[in-house]
């Protein structure tokens, strides 16, 4: 009785995620039904393809940055500091997170409209139809993923080590930059990850803050629109290139990470620990 319940379970596991699978794979090569072989390169290199891709690149690496900057400080603080409304910052920064992205664009237009106060007090810069605008949806609508990652991970490490070091004389820089970090590093590397697929995937806030000009997204968007969906493939294609290479390269940095932890069984994940030194 006890084998078939578990054979039982196991086929419906087995069922239910060969389900998810296919639901996922599947339209990934769906896709190629409207690829034609002949003019798969020669699509793949529109200028217009190209030119959006390598914005998105951009923009997502250069907004990814931003928001590690100060988004690693606010997590460290949410996580290890007690003060007055620190219950309400941590229900705020999930806002951009559940809002629909045009909304979230709507806000920012709001803010950085010709007619703002922003926009009065820096006349000569551009927030709206302009990359500083692409950037300001992406960091916007993507700053949640770094913040919640690293939040977390700044939670899974022991605050003994930090406090030991504190007591040793180390200043809290010292303890965040040699501590804390190296300790969290993989999570916040996970937020990085999300944060940046997040940034360059974003369709709905830079709709409505930056239209031009254009993203790979919004150049899909597009294409879509005005052409069908034939002619949204190219940076379709692009896209799931990119994505497979981010999936393949964030793994080979996690394996790797997990290895030089297990090898090197310190605390610190550099060198040698700096009361040896």
């Amino acid at each position: 009785m006890n084998n078939t319940r578990f054979i039982n379970f196991k086929l419906v596991i087995c069922v239910l995620s060969g389900i998810a699978l296919v639901y996922i794979i599947y339209p990934l090569f769906s896709i190629l039904i409207f690829v034609e072989p002949n003019n798969l390169l020669e699509s793949l290199t529109r200028p217009r393809v190209i030119d959006a891709f390598v914005l998105s690149i951009g923009t997502a690496s250069v907004s990814t940055l931003l928001i590690a900057l100060f988004g690693i400080p606010l997590a460290y603080c949410l996580s290890r500091y007690k003060f007055p409304g620190r219950s309400i910052a941590q229900i705020i920064i999930v806002i951009p997170l559940v809002l629909p992205p045009l909304a979230s664009g709507a806000l920012l237009l709001g803010v950085f409209n010709p007619q703002s106060f922003l926009d009065r007090l820096f006349p000569n810069v551009e927030f709206t139809q302009s990359i500083i605008g692409i950037i300001i949806a992406q960091t916007y609508v993507a700053s949640p993923f770094m913040i919640l990652a690293s939040m977390a991970a700044f939670d899974s490490v022991d605050k003994s080590l930090e406090n030991v070091a504190r007591v040793l004389g180390k200043r809290n820089l010292e303890v965040f930059v040699r501590i804390s970090i190296p300790l969290a590093k993989k999570g916040i590397l996970i937020g990085i990850v999300m944060t940046w697929i997040r940034a360059i995937g974003e369709l709905g806030a830079t709709l409505m803050l930056a239209y031009n000009p254009h993203t790979i997204s919004i150049q899909i968007y597009e294409d879509n629109a005005l052409g069908g969906l034939s002619q949204a493939i190219p940076g379709i294609i692009l896209s799931i290139l990119l994505s497979i290479v981010l999936v393949i390269v964030y793994s080979i940095i996690v394996k790797k990470s997990s290895s030089d932890t297990r090898k090197n069984n310190r605390i610190f994940s550099f060198g040698d620990p700096w009361w040896r030194n």
